[in-house]
């Protein structure tokens, strides 16, 4: 057996052993297929254990569907070891066959950094997409993220309409609109997923900064 087809095997095998994960990712299948079905579409990721779990599922997709894949991560520069750590993911995602293509973003961003870093990494894919005429991108935003994002709209003083719970699509520019497909799944749950595919993920310690709001809500739960 070639090295190619056996870390294919290998995908396959963690996904047809563990009901669980089958089970998921058969969930994830019917859902796709209702939106995107056999369009090609990006998917969004950091190296973090959301975004690793979202990748498994969509090459499982891949090769059910033969639908064409883009593995997307923008690196803004902000951490030293930004770069390095972008090319651990892109390493790991190898060992599974898993092309990862790195952006670098090269605006420098000195102020309100995860929300500009937000916005820039969403310009860089839209740029991405228009390029390769993508109209979906996918990322790994989860059950937590949307008790976070909640509590921070309250904390800031929100109306009803902008407490409503992200939404499992969001049309951006043009025809290009943004996935959610794991809103009914907690981040624990994918952790375990991303660590029985890839074996480890990437720590972002902006996680723990407590200079962020998003990190002081995370903290209280």
């Amino acid at each position: 057996m070639s090295k190619k087809n056996s870390s294919v095997l290998s995908l396959k095998s963690i996904f047809k052993n563990n009901k669980k994960i089958l089970n998921t990712y058969l969930s994830f299948r019917l859902r796709l297929k209702n939106i995107i079905n056999k369009k090609p579409f990006l998917v969004a990721l950091s190296g973090g254990p959301d975004s690793l779990a979202l990748t498994a599922l969509s090459k499982m997709y891949q090769y059910d569907n033969k639908s064409k894949v883009f593995f997307v991560l923008i690196d803004h520069g902000i951490r030293k070891n930004s770069s390095s750590e972008a090319n651990l993911v892109k390493k790991l995602l190898r060992k599974k066959k898993i092309n990862l293509t790195i952006i670098k973003n090269n605006k420098k961003i000195k102020k309100n950094i995860q929300s500009e870093a937000r916005k820039v990494r969403y310009d860089l894919l839209l740029k991405y997409c228009k390029k390769k005429k993508i109209e979906f991108i996918l990322t790994g935003h989860h059950s937590d993220d949307q008790i976070e994002t909640f509590l921070i709209r309250l904390s800031r003083g929100s109306g009803i309409q902008g407490l409503s719970s992200m939404s499992m699509t969001t049309k951006l520019q043009g025809n290009i609109k943004v996935i959610r497909p794991l809103l009914d799944f907690k981040k624990n749950y994918l952790t375990y997923l991303a660590s029985s595919v890839f074996g480890k993920f990437i720590k972002d310690p902006s996680n723990k900064d407590k200079k962020y709001l998003r990190t002081k809500i995370r903290l209280l739960k």
